[in-house]
């Protein structure tokens, strides 16, 4: 009688740390889920350090290059130097919302 209560404690223990690991709090499931976020939090870092990294190297040469200032101005807010003519090309069938 001893032996087949402890042997059913055994089972229901054993049946409560299964259930823990396939469905509860640090699951396999669930460590599956944050291995999946991980690996979309490292490819937006990624993305982003380079991106940084394009502004950094931007960022220099504003600071030393007149030129790139130019062509930041020219190409962002549509500088035109005196003398010069300013001639946009639309796509065809585009019209400007002027």
């Amino acid at each position: 009688m001893t032996g087949r209560v402890v042997l059913v404690g055994l089972a229901i223990l054993l049946g409560l740390s299964q259930y823990q690991l396939w469905f509860g709090t640090g699951s396999i499931s669930e460590l599956q889920r944050l291995t999946d976020e991980l690996e979309k939090q490292e490819s937006e870092n990624q993305r982003l350090a380079s991106r940084n990294d394009e502004l950094v190297s931007e960022i220099n040469a504003l600071k030393t290059d007149p030129e790139a200032i130019e062509e930041l101005l020219r190409s962002r807010f549509g500088y035109v130097k005196d003398g010069e003519t300013f001639v946009r090309l639309l796509p065809k069938g585009e019209i400007p919302d002027d």
